[in-house]
């Protein structure tokens, strides 16, 4: 079952090069203009999001790592956001190879110090990438606003 995991995962970053091309190619400097639709949050801080909670849920609360968060008020230039991600990948390989012999094994303690939370492998990985195509969705929205037309990021593309 591992093997779905890792080819899921590499369909996340066939999607995500996608729309790192269309950043490099198309939007450039505008990933770091703020939108007021949006709270005045940029194209930037979505990703940086997006990797924090990589981090928060596969590297530090499934394998205890103690990997250090990025401020996401911070923008990072298209090159920099693609060495975040490099770093995203990373923790994933790691995830899906530590988990691959029993992905249904519980992974449990404190998020937050009130809240216990209780899931397995499975959990997390159906969450970090969910929400990375949520906020994918955001950021295609905003580039959209800034006057830019994203081309096709869903993982099966026509």
């Amino acid at each position: 079952m591992s093997d779905l995991l890792y080819t899921q995962y590499a369909l996340v970053k066939q999607s995500r090069q996608v729309v790192f091309q269309f950043l490099e190619e198309k939007v450039l400097g505008d990933v770091a203009k703020p939108l007021s639709v949006f709270k005045d949050k940029t194209i930037s801080y979505m990703y940086v999001h997006i990797a924090n909670t990589y981090i928060a849920w596969a590297g530090n609360f499934s394998m205890n790592d103690s990997i250090s968060y990025y401020d996401q008020d911070e923008p990072l230039n298209i090159s920099q956001l693609q060495n975040l991600f490099t770093q995203v990948d990373e923790i994933m390989e790691r995830f899906i190879s530590y988990f691959e012999g029993d992905p249904t094994q519980a992974i449990k303690g404190y998020k937050w110090p009130e809240k216990y939370i209780e899931t397995d492998a499975y959990g997390i990985f159906t969450h970090v990438i969910t929400h990375e195509f949520h906020h994918k969705g955001q950021a295609m929205t905003m580039a959209r606003l800034l006057g830019h037309t994203p081309p096709d990021t869903d993982v099966m593309r026509f």
